[in-house]
């Protein structure tokens, strides 16, 4: 699927088609929600593609086609993160390893079933261990006739740059928000979210419509966490919300949270009245700011972007809650 957001990204992949300039890996990068997945899948889908519409995209009705909606073309191969093979835990770490790299490379390194392109999509790549990472890398540097990779990341940053050198970059920016507005009103048809919930979510994914989609479809943990942040100034124990934040997808909340250090952090500089994130809690947020030290504010905001960076590594989480909970009543 081809997002409307995504269209310039779309005319610059199929004018490398048409003048034949396609590399063979590209790297679609930014920020979280924003489709890059789905957009390389109908790029995939266009190349194996028997018979491609005037605007190179998937017919749909030819045998490859019928074959990829099945999810059974044998030139089509996903990588993505995956649990350790003898992990016992409920939420173990996600990575990419030297293994699931050498299967994938020696599946490319063989002909095409069809007579065209053999494509890989490793999806999250920053979830790529340094020896996975490097085992890559050889099939970067000399990649086969008709071999495309396609590399998507919403955190660019910790991809080794070795790899990156070796992509083309394409990049995907947040829409503008009448355009993201619109798309959400039009896919929330039939629900009963508000215009200005649906504006609420997508100010907090920070713009990406999916990740907006997202949010409105986990109201519950929105609420929980806005409980626990406020729990202090209400006169409550935060800790007592430790347990019931850690049923919520960990590296969410942790952003989540991130969100609220941020809204802080900008009405101690700018004002209480500054544009901030979780505007329906400014009262609150107004409250906390006025006995907030800001050193404190700011080794917290770090330790958040430490847990995000290391989001993947298994851990306990309702000690981890209690901890970053213990924290912020601290401020």
């Amino acid at each position: 699927m081809i997002y409307p957001w995504q269209q310039s990204q779309w005319q610059q992949v199929k004018q490398l088609i048409t003048s034949g300039r396609l590399p063979h890996a590209l790297f679609l990068h930014g920020n979280q929600g924003l489709g890059k997945a789905e957009f390389a899948v109908s790029l995939a889908n266009a190349l194996l593609c028997q018979h491609p519409t005037e605007d190179r995209q998937a017919c749909g009705s030819c045998q490859s086609c019928h074959l990829l909606a099945a999810d059974t073309h044998p030139d089509l191969h996903y990588l993505r993160p995956q649990a350790a093979e003898n992990s016992t835990s409920k939420k173990p770490a996600l990575s990419i390893r030297i293994d699931n790299v050498r299967e994938l490379c020696d599946k490319l390194n063989q002909t095409s079933q069809y007579s065209g392109y053999r494509i890989a999509i490793i999806e999250q790549a920053d979830q790529l261990t340094l020896a996975a990472a490097n085992s890559l890398l050889k099939t970067l540097e000399e990649p086969g006739k008709e071999v495309l990779m396609i590399l998507t990341s919403a955190r660019s940053h910790r991809l080794p740059v070795t790899i990156r050198s070796r992509c083309q970059l394409l990049r995907f920016t947040v829409p503008e928000e009448s355009q993201a507005l619109s798309w959400l009103k039009a896919s929330q048809q039939g629900n009963d979210a508000s215009d200005e919930q649906i504006r609420q979510a997508l100010s907090y994914a920070s713009g990406s419509p999916l990740s907006a989609l997202e949010n409105l479809h986990s109201v519950e943990q929105q609420q929980m966490l806005a409980e626990a942040m406020t729990a202090a100034i209400c006169g409550k124990s935060s800790l007592e919300y430790a347990a019931k934040l850690a049923k919520f997808t960990k590296l969410q909340t942790l952003e989540g949270m991130l969100s609220w250090t941020s809204d802080l952090s900008r009405m101690i500089a700018c004002g209480p009245e500054t544009e901030i994130i979780n505007s329906q809690h400014r009262s609150k947020l107004k409250a906390l700011s006025k006995k907030v030290n800001q050193q404190r504010l700011f080794r917290f905001h770090d330790q958040l972007n430490f847990n995000i960076q290391h989001a993947s590594i298994a851990l306990n989480e309702q000690l981890l809650w209690e901890n970053l909970l213990l924290s912020w009543d601290n401020l």
